[in-house]
């Protein structure tokens, strides 16, 4: 099956910000497999978009993104000027903002991922960095940020290179932050898409292998960024008198065997939780996986403390080489990501649909759910 493509080139800078969430439709539930009937998707982030009911899909080698609507089964393909097809980027982090209704799209460079030249992740940090703001009601580009300047203050005031940029997050004001993996930077946008640095680390212990590589932002604005480094949560209070100072906390309950934790490709608070579980894609980590696992940590205090309660294996029954690279939530399931990417410098392999694999029983096994939720999780 082909899916249309559309072709978006409007930028409307002025759009006001924000619907109240009465103008978006009541989504019928949705459960079960969903099976993306397109070729060669890909798929490094995904996101469900409450505002038109659909799923929003990254397609990360060809820089664009699949809208599926998960009741008629039907694709749409959206393409970017200057990114779609452009081999410079790859289409990382597909982030919804509850306070815009619209997606935040990170077209970031390609060469910290994947570059058969180099020996790595993170060992070539070049190249183009962009977010793109779109409106998945009016499949228009409410602006398109080029963050490359930010980026390069940032490299000639510490005199070396970062980078690495994949997911985002919005806060209840409609401002979007962008960490950098690679250097443990964090980016701010408002809601103009006016630029700024939001978070620098301490640059004489700067440590440049993988860290901060996921985040999400709860309904009481805090910011909870997975962080590599510290192999721990690194939480910013952004109503509170200093929204730029960090705590860092590490995970109580950590397995011996697992070496990598919070190392995440992406991370997400499911709305069926409350905030009080989060998700980490960790595609690093084979000691209880071939092709790594989704970490499953829960918090009752906002996460200044947090427990590990237990991993689920990337064992979905697809082909070989499926990894979970992201996952999303509807209103009360759980979806993984299920992606054929070469970890290594082989091509990227010929696959002809995507499944978007329900992942909530096994996560509802780990938390508990209803009136015996927070029992679970207090026990953890």
């Amino acid at each position: 099956m082909r899916g249309n493509t559309i072709f978006v080139f409007a930028v409307l800078l002025n759009a006001p910000l924000g619907l109240c969430s009465a103008y978006y439709p009541d989504c019928a539930p949705i459960t079960g497999n969903l099976d993306v009937n397109l070729r060669n998707i890909y798929p490094e982030g995904g996101e469900w978009s409450p505002s038109n009911c659909k799923v929003y899909l990254g397609s990360l080698n060809n820089g664009t993104i699949v809208e599926y609507d998960p009741y008629t089964k039907t694709t749409n393909v959206i393409e970017f000027p200057g990114v779609t097809h452009n081999w410079e980027h790859f289409v990382c982090g597909v982030d919804y903002s509850h306070a815009t209704g619209n997606l935040f799209i990170s077209a970031s460079a390609r060469a910290p991922w994947f570059n058969p030249d180099s020996p790595g992740m993170g060992t070539n940090l070049t190249g183009p960095n962009r977010l793109i703001q779109y409106s998945p009601r009016d499949r228009s580009i409410i602006w398109d940020v080029d963050l490359g300047p930010l980026v390069d203050d940032i490299e000639k005031e510490i005199g070396t290179s970062v980078g690495g940029l994949q997911d985002s997050a919005s806060d209840k004001d409609g401002n979007v932050y962008v960490p950098i993996t690679f250097g443990n930077f964090i980016l701010k946008i408002d809601k103009n898409g006016e630029t700024s640095r939001f978070y620098d680390p301490d640059l004489k212990k700067l440590d440049k292998s993988y860290g901060f590589g996921g985040l999400f932002i709860t309904e009481n604005n805090a910011m909870v960024v997975a962080d590599g480094v510290s192999h721990g949560f690194v939480v910013f209070d952004l109503v509170g008198p200093d929204p730029t100072k960090p705590l860092f906390s590490q995970p109580e309950g950590i397995p011996d065997n697992y070496d990598l934790p919070l190392v995440c490709d992406a991370i997400i608070a499911p709305r069926r939780y409350r905030d009080t579980v989060a998700l980490c894609a960790d595609v690093l980590s084979r000691s209880m996986s071939p092709y790594g696992i989704i970490t499953v940590y829960v918090s009752k205090d906002g996460w200044k403390t947090s427990k590990y309660a237990g991993a689920i294996p990337v064992e979905f029954g697809q082909s070989p080489d499926v990894f979970s690279t992201a996952q999303f939530a509807t209103a009360d399931r759980v979806y993984a990501l299920s992606s054929a990417l070469p970890y290594g410098p082989q091509a990227f392999p010929e696959v002809k649909s995507t499944t978007l694999v329900d992942i909530t029983e096994k996560v509802d096994q780990l938390v508990g759910t209803g009136e015996a939720a927070q029992t679970k999780r207090d026990e953890l």
